[in-house]
């Protein structure tokens, strides 16, 4: 059996985006470009007589909508016309798809099907492109005069505006929605018939956070405003007969990372009634790097409303039905999901220590219809993850995992790593992590679990505000102890640490504490309360929720102690640090302090830094530049630990 190698996951499918229309359902299988490793193609396959069947091959058919039981849409311009967007629309039952609209403008996206037919479209606006157009040195110029003014994964986007539109198939008609006040940003949005209800605001220099809610009339386009901005945070709008409901949060109790609740929109008083006390969180956060196409969390069906979260460590599918929650199915994880006419819930996801797969459920009985990624782990090593459960700060029992070496000899000794998960406000779980299996194939154990500040706990666990560095390290460090205790052919003296966002600032934190680990390796990290608060793009609401302030100002002292940064003196662990040049989430500053304290303090340490890559690299980054990444990882822990 051959250990499963970085280039792998080169060849595995990853699923989303699934939807049903009738008896129809359909999903986008993304996957890695194995020549040029530069990008990743795009196809939409379908279930159909028992079997699944590819609907297109042209490799950039990332999104779709169903038009009816046997008919899709979707966005594109395979032609490469400059400026323009093609609307495709493509039969079920075979052929070619045929172009419905050409569009002027580069990126419209195709959102919904309205109840009439038409089609919901989305476009993001560059509110300076006629002067941009005017000027041949523009793209020699950054001009930001607004907030946020960065975002990661999106760029500058200072002056862009997320615009909605309607196209009608039938007239050719485009018509853009509030179209007489260009500075407009829609945010969420959900149609219910002939209603559209939407988040959004018009601003000219700063952005709310909490943006108000309207509903819009999409036969007369008048629009009301429901809710006025600042007040609420919105997490999904859904209607259950005739009544407006939303799953939304004031953030009163526990800050900009609260959960949301089930709320019953009152028409008279134009305001909130509370329908369904919800302390979980909303939809499915189990990590993975198998990630490229996200998650839905939610889909009405039969005046329900069906949606998911997390449980501690797996995904739990619940239905509300205006007052009570119940749960429906559970499992490792749900990705996408939808439901056929039938009743039959369909949804990809992955099992314990298997990659997404297309499964459906009904009457309790679940079932498999895929086997995607099955020739790319032909006859390799698949570690197994074995819970091994800890005694949290509290006291409390947590969940944690092991992953056993290949070829394990219970009588030798091997070197383990210990992986830190992100957020903190995610969770890991079983599904196939791909670089865990990479270094289990190379001879270690790999050990990783859910520490305080995890999400799938409740408000209460996951509320962090002034505790970075506390708890969560106690939790750490205890798991880490159950685990050599527990697990003897660990060499206790060959153990790395590694983690990325706030798992980096962990790893930072964990070296300026302990000199347990003889290698790290701290990705797209965090280092200084002081200059992430103001350079992330979520920082100046995020940091100060995080530091549990108002104003940094309000504690100087405190930002400074619970800043890594601060602790470099006392490092002695060889550090690798992995970050990208476009990462705004934790921007490069900040492992970059990082790594020449280390330097100045004379500790072995080694940067590698990713062109045009943002805070994703580990999860959609160009594939040569994951490959890199993954290479330059797994020999610093090979130079240190097994030698």
């Amino acid at each position: 059996m051959q250990a499963i190698k970085i280039e792998d996951f080169l060849h595995y499918s990853n699923l989303g985006k699934l939807q049903c229309k009738g008896q129809s359902l359909a999903w986008v299988k993304a996957l890695p470009d194995a020549a040029k490793k530069e990008k990743y193609r795009y196809t939409i396959d379908e279930y159909k007589d028992g079997a699944i069947h590819p609907l297109t091959s042209f490799g950039e058919e990332s999104d779709f909508v169903f038009a009816d039981d046997n008919t899709i849409y979707f966005a594109g311009n395979r032609t490469k016309e400059k400026d323009k967007t093609f609307i495709y629309q493509l039969h079920l039952d075979g052929g070619e798809a045929q172009v419905a609209a050409a569009l002027d403008h580069a990126d419209y996206g195709v959102a919904d099907v309205l109840a009439d037919g038409r089609l919901l479209l989305t476009r993001r606006v560059d509110l300076n492109e006629a002067a941009k157009k005017k000027d041949p040195d523009a793209k020699d110029y950054i001009v930001m005069d607004e907030f946020p003014a960065y975002f990661n994964n999106q760029g500058v986007i200072s002056k862009l505006r997320d615009r909605l539109f309607i196209f009608d198939p039938k007239t050719q008609q485009l018509t853009e929605l509030l179209k007489d006040d260009k500075y407009f940003a829609f945010d969420f949005f959900q149609a219910c018939g002939q209603t559209l209800y939407f988040t959004g605001e018009s601003y000219t220099h700063s952005e709310s956070l909490k943006p108000a809610l309207f509903a819009m009339d999409l036969d007369t386009l008048k629009t009301e405003e429901l809710l006025p901005k600042d007040q609420w945070a919105i997490f999904d709008i859904f209607t259950l007969k005739d009544q407006l409901y939303l799953a939304a949060t004031d953030q009163k109790r526990y800050g900009v990372e609260e959960n949301p609740q089930l709320y019953l929109y009152d028409k008279n008083k134009h305001g909130l009634s509370l329908a369904a006390a919800w302390d979980d969180c909303w939809g499915n956060v189990v990590d993975t790097d198998l990630c490229l196409l996200d998650v839905r969390t939610s889909r009405e069906f039969q005046d329900k409303l069906y949606f998911t979260t997390t449980k501690v460590d797996h995904c739990v599918l619940e239905v509300f039905d205006g007052e009570t929650v119940k749960p429906v199915f559970e499992f490792p994880s749900i990705d996408y999901f939808d439901f056929t006419g039938d009743g039959t819930l369909w949804f990809t996801g992955a099992a314990a220590n298997e990659t997404q797969q297309l499964y459906s459920y009904k009457d309790g009985q679940l079932s498999k219809h895929s086997n995607y990624n099955e020739d790319a782990l032909k006859d390799r090593y698949v570690a197994q993850a074995q819970q091994l459960d800890y005694t949290d700060a509290q006291g409390k029992t947590q969940h944690g995992w092991v992953l056993y070496p290949k070829d394990f000899d219970p009588k030798q000794q091997y070197p383990a790593i210990l992986d830190v998960h992100g957020g903190p406000k995610t969770v890991y779980g079983t599904p196939f992590f791909h670089e865990m299996q990479v270094w289990a194939g190379a001879g270690y154990f790999v050990f990783f679990c859910n520490i305080y500040g995890s999400d799938g706990q409740g408000n209460d666990y996951a509320d962090m505000r002034g505790k970075w560095g506390r708890q969560d390290y106690d939790d750490l460090m205890k798991f880490t102890d159950t685990v050599l205790a527990q697990v003897p052919q660990i060499a206790a003296d060959k153990l790395g640490i590694t983690g990325g966002s706030y798992g980096g600032y962990m790893t930072n934190w964990v070296i300026g504490h302990t000199h347990r680990f003889a290698a790290a390796a701290t990705q797209r990290s965090m280092s200084n309360w002081f200059s992430d608060s103001f350079l992330s793009d979520i920082g100046p609401w995020d940091d100060l929720y995080a530091v549990g302030a108002k104003e940094l100002g309000e504690d100087l002292d405190y930002a400074w102690q619970q800043s890594p940064l601060k602790y470099a003196k006392n490092v002695t662990t060889p550090t690798l640090f992995i970050h990208s040049l476009e990462d705004y989430r934790c921007p490069l500053p900040e492992g970059m302090q990082m790594f020449r304290a280390l330097l100045y303090y004379g500790v072995e340490a080694r940067m590698c830094l990713f062109k045009g890559e943002n805070h994703e690299l580990s999860r959609s980054g160009q594939p040569k530049h994951r490959i890199r990444r993954l290479s330059e990882i797994t020999s610093w822990f090979d130079k240190y630990l097994k030698q």
